[in-house]
């Protein structure tokens, strides 16, 4: 049944007509559309979550080097690498990440994520989207018409009518490619282009961040203006000021929300990272992925309901060539060892810990996820193909309960033994953490079709 009000179902495929002719019925009770809005953005405010960061880990890690070891498998499944004990009783995971093993209490793991889609496409636009259409195993063609919204797409829609300087999904690193194509899932769709993710480049040792040249916010101050200097925060002064005698009547309200934040004092402060000591910036480790990690952190600060933080082969590992990022077909150990596990462990326990001591991490859900994880069995040329069918992911704060994990797999790591969760089920305990109302997406033809996580609170 719907309630009025602050909207809670347990699944939007649970609205039926009789449910929706109950809403219609609301203006009998005296309860008008506009009302019931209100009491949607009532909801929306008490709730205790205000932001979401996602480190998206593009290519699928490996769950058996990361979260879920199996040091009783046999040797061509375990791998190399030992289980240690956490901070948390009963928890273990790879040796190789032992800050985060450390500091346990303050995650939790789910280990029985599973989906049908082994292709990094169709995988990453369902783990993005939470989409559930099409099935390898039955053979239909996955996706058929408009791709569904992305989690952050979702969660700007749905906190519209919040005032903010900044973009309401503010994503960091380039787009996700698959062989030179962007990955599908990563835009708004049904929902609109505004809510599509407004986009700064990793950071640069030599250029800071920056804004993609596609932004051309004046007449005659062309995107190369902006991106060619060696920072985007030094010209920016130069380009406020021609501002103030510019015709804006020509952009639309994309480009207009695009340049006010571009001229913004409050948005070019959020992107100088240099503001940050320099003992906190080695906490998070002088790497791509860490230094993106602290503008993460300074974009919640700044109010951003929903930040992605893409890890992508552009981030990391650019002397291997492609864009794959985690996607570890060979040499999966080493890469593991001496790059990906060390940058991971260190940027995600000082993003924690940081949260927290700026009493952050209550109101924010922190997510590390890829669009899958990595087969049970270790191939021929020492990697792991992609694997769907049961992998790992962590969640933190937003009062989510640490030290925790969710649901087993199997003995090889690759399947679920307990508690199967779906990404969809993911979307949906984001929206119900926030206190956003799944009813609007209804409206708009972008419902979510899942379940929350009720052990996540």
């Amino acid at each position: 049944m719907i309630g009025l009000g602050n909207l809670r179902t347990q699944d939007c495929q649970h609205i039926r007509r009789r449910e929706l002719l109950q809403m219609g019925a609301c203006s009998a009770l005296g309860l008008s559309l506009p009302q019931w809005l209100a009491g949607a953005a009532r909801a929306e405010s008490n709730s205790p979550v205000k932001s979401v960061l996602l480190l998206w880990m593009w290519g699928g890690p490996s769950h058996h080097e990361m979260w879920d070891p199996k040091p009783n498998a046999p040797a061509k499944i375990r791998g190399c690498y030992s289980p240690i004990a956490t901070a948390s009783p009963g928890m273990q995971i790879s040796e190789l990440l032992p800050m985060c093993a450390a500091n346990s209490k303050r995650f939790t793991i789910i280990r029985s994520m599973a989906h049908d889609m082994k292709d990094h496409n169709q995988g990453g636009t369902v783990a993005l989207t939470g989409s559930t259409n099409g099935s390898q195993a039955s053979g239909a063609v996955p996706f058929p018409g408009r791709v569904r919204p992305s989690m952050g797409s979702l969660v700007s829609y749905l906190t519209r009518r919040r005032a903010g300087e900044w973009p309401a999904f503010t994503a960091i690193g380039p787009n996700c490619k698959v062989s030179g194509a962007d990955l599908r899932g990563q835009l708004a769709g049904a929902l609109g282009a505004a809510h599509d993710p407004f986009r700064i480049d990793s950071f640069t040792h030599e250029e800071g961040f920056k804004i993609p040249p596609s932004i051309e916010p004046i007449a005659g101050v062309a995107g190369s203006r902006l991106t060619d200097r060696k920072s985007l925060l030094a010209g920016l002064d130069e380009i406020q000021r021609r501002a103030e005698a510019a015709d804006a009547s020509r952009f639309d309200d994309l480009q207009r929300k695009a340049f006010g934040l571009l001229t913004s004092t409050h948005a070019k402060r959020a992107l100088n990272i240099d503001e940050e000591p320099v003992e906190l910036r080695e906490r998070y480790g002088h790497t791509v992925f860490g230094q993106n990690c602290i503008l993460g952190r300074r974009l919640i600060e700044s109010g951003v309901p929903f930040v992605q933080v893409n890890w992508s082969g552009d981030a990391e590992d650019e002397q291997q060539g492609g864009d794959g990022g985690w996607d570890l077909h060979y040499r999966l150990f080493e890469r593991m060892q001496d790059r990906f596990c060390p940058i991971f462990d260190r940027a995600f326990t000082a993003l924690l810990n940081d949260l927290d001591a700026r009493g952050l991490l209550a109101s924010t859900l922190v997510i590390a996820m890829g669009e899958f994880g990595r087969s049970p069995e270790i191939s021929s040329i020492g990697g792991r193909e992609h694997w769907p069918f049961g992998y790992s992911l962590v969640v933190a704060g937003g009062g989510t309960p640490g030290g925790m994990v969710i649901g087993s797999s199997t003995a090889d790591g690759g399947y679920p033994a307990s508690r199967p969760i779906h990404p969809v089920d993911l979307h949906v305990t984001v929206l119900e953490k926030m206190g956003l109302d799944k009813l609007e997406l209804f409206v708009k033809g972008s419902e979510v079709l899942g379940t929350p996580i009720s052990e996540l609170g």
